[in-house]
């Protein structure tokens, strides 16, 4: 009877403690562990965290980070989502301490069917110099959004000159960068600057040198415009006035023709072995078309523009063999039907050709017949208006095939800003560097 009892009673206790230890305080203590119906958009959610512990907070899918991944006592966490571009979908939050393990569920709303997604592409200048004193070195923020504002006019359809098919709209924006990496709010806001040890510098090895990389800032997150002054090419012959990286474009269903190809679908800043951008030569950045039209070959708003082009996809509007070489072989090597074709070699023969024959005259080359050129094609005469052309062109706007392209970029290739469609849902980082393709054009 006794040993009964016994038992009975530490039984009884058992289920005492049990009883007292489910009253208990939890290790953790959320203000909100559920988000339903979030709006496809970019949204900005807030936990409070309460607790007395040591914690971690882990996003468990790529499109939505966390403010602060640890902390010990209580804070207020803030949860960052990208806009959705696809269908619904949810993801999980994990808050992590030596006692307990909390979860916040995600679920975020699709873009509406039917509705096209404008991006904001965050713009951040890197200006790379060596003495602060130079204009062609440091140069003046307030120039630098200038230039970005005049280069949003042609990706909104804008254009400067009559004639020609009608401008298109991109339906994106760059802006400029508010904050850095981290969250904190920059100074100057689009542009930061960065003493070199010297200048100028060679573009073309710079595009692909390693130790250039840790100059990025997140390319998921920013587009990275390096401004610094290029290095004489040919003898100071000729002169560069911007160059950059093609985009990737991940195999299968939505690789898109005519862009270094990759198998993977999400990608980090250390994957990279160069230094994923587009660089712009300072020298020629106060440079542009005065407001009498008048063509300047070295205007920064046309290279800046021209350069994002490639950065987002596209190609040079004249006819290249595929390692971007003149070709005559009449080759649609943009890959859009409606920018026609012509050989550069002929047209820069003829250039020269008129050039001379008005000098012997003692006139000039109006503007309208120096941007004639011809269907490669067809033989049919037309009037260069394509930011993607070269050499003498109006130069003030993109046509619809164009802005299928970037579009197309912008929603799958990898290391591009803007949310994204067909990315990993989860958030598996390859680490270390890949042996990733690098195209680079000018």
């Amino acid at each position: 009877m006794i040993r009964k009892n016994f038992f009975f009673f530490l039984l009884l206790f058992g289920l005492l403690s049990v009883s007292c230890g489910d009253d208990s305080e939890p290790a953790v203590s959320l203000s909100q562990d559920n988000f339903a119906n979030i709006s496809y958009e970019e949204n900005t959610l807030k936990v409070s965290i309460q607790t007395s512990l040591e914690w971690t907070a882990t996003s468990l899918v790529n499109w939505c980070r966390v403010s602060q991944s640890k902390g010990t006592g209580d804070a207020v966490l803030e949860l960052s989502l990208e806009p959705n571009i696809d269908t619904e979908r949810s993801g999980v939050v994990k808050i992590w301490t030596k006692e307990q393990i909390r979860e916040i569920n995600i679920r975020q709303e699709g873009i509406p069917d039917g509705q096209e997604f404008t991006y904001r592409l965050p713009v951040i200048f890197h200006v790379l110099y060596s003495d602060a004193e130079d204009r062609n070195q440091y140069i003046d923020q307030g120039r630098l959004l200038k230039v970005l504002d005049r280069v949003n006019t042609y990706y909104d359809g804008i254009t400067r000159y009559n004639g020609g098919d009608k401008g298109v709209d991109m339906n994106l924006e760059f802006v400029p960068a508010e904050t850095d990496e981290t969250g904190n709010a920059l100074l100057t806001p689009g542009v930061e600057y960065v003493k070199m040890d010297a200048m100028p510098l060679d573009c073309e090895a710079f595009m692909g040198d390693s130790r250039y990389v840790k100059l990025l800032w997140d390319p998921n997150r920013y587009i990275n415009v390096m401004l610094y002054n290029f290095a004489e090419v040919d003898g100071g012959g000729s002169v560069i006035l911007g160059i950059s990286h093609l985009p990737l474009s991940t195999t299968g269903t939505t690789y898109l023709e005519g862009l270094p190809a990759t198998q993977y679908a999400y990608l980090t800043k250390e994957n990279l072995s160069y230094p994923k951008c587009l660089s712009i030569n300072s020298l020629y950045v106060y440079e542009e078309t005065g407001s009498d039209g008048k063509y300047n070959g070295f205007d920064v708003n046309v290279t800046l523009a021209h350069e994002l082009g490639h950065y987002l996809g596209l190609h040079h509007a004249f006819d290249e063999d595929e390692n971007s070489g003149l070709s005559t072989d009449c080759i649609d090597s943009d890959y859009c039907e409606d920018t026609p074709s012509y050989n550069r070699i002929a047209y820069m023969m003829n250039l020269r050709a008129l050039l001379q024959e008005t000098a012997q005259q003692g006139t000039s080359l109006s503007m309208a017949e120096a941007v004639k050129r011809e269907n490669c094609k067809t033989g049919q005469i037309f009037s260069s208006y394509n930011l993607m052309d070269y050499e003498i062109s109006y130069a003030d706007r993109l046509t619809n095939d164009q802005r299928n392209r970037i579009r197309h970029v912008l929603t799958y290739s990898p290391l591009t800003p803007g949310p994204k469609k067909g990315k990993a849902n989860t958030r598996s980082v390859i680490e270390g560097k890949l042996d990733l393709p690098m195209v680079i054009v000018k």
